[in-house]
């Protein structure tokens, strides 16, 4: 019920579905994202390249569809960030 009540989507210019995204932030300026399911199959690849900074520079988001554009289910995903200072791993958690 958080669409009809207003909390996302509030411009309704896409279903709710795909209005919802992650955001990975304090990324290096050139790296590599990596969502993986738990039994290892990759979901999404983002390539966040952002050499010259700016305001972005260190954030990437991810609009929650896997690499075939579909909608990712509920459950648990690992992601890592890969870069020239080395790889960071975490988990995350998608309830719908």
């Amino acid at each position: 019920g958080y669409a009809r009540a207003g909390y996302e989507n509030r411009d309704r210019t896409k279903s709710a579905e795909r209005a919802r995204a992650i955001h990975f932030a304090n990324l290096p300026k050139i790296c590599t994202i990596r969502i993986y399911t738990v039994s290892g199959d990759l979901v999404k690849q983002i390539e966040h390249y952002r050499p010259d900074g700016g305001p972005d520079a260190q954030h990437e988001k991810w609009d929650m569809l896997s690499r075939n554009t579909q909608a990712i289910t509920t459950g648990i995903y690992i992601w890592s960030v890969t870069s020239d200072m080395g790889e960071q791993i975490g988990k995350l958690v998608i309830i719908k």
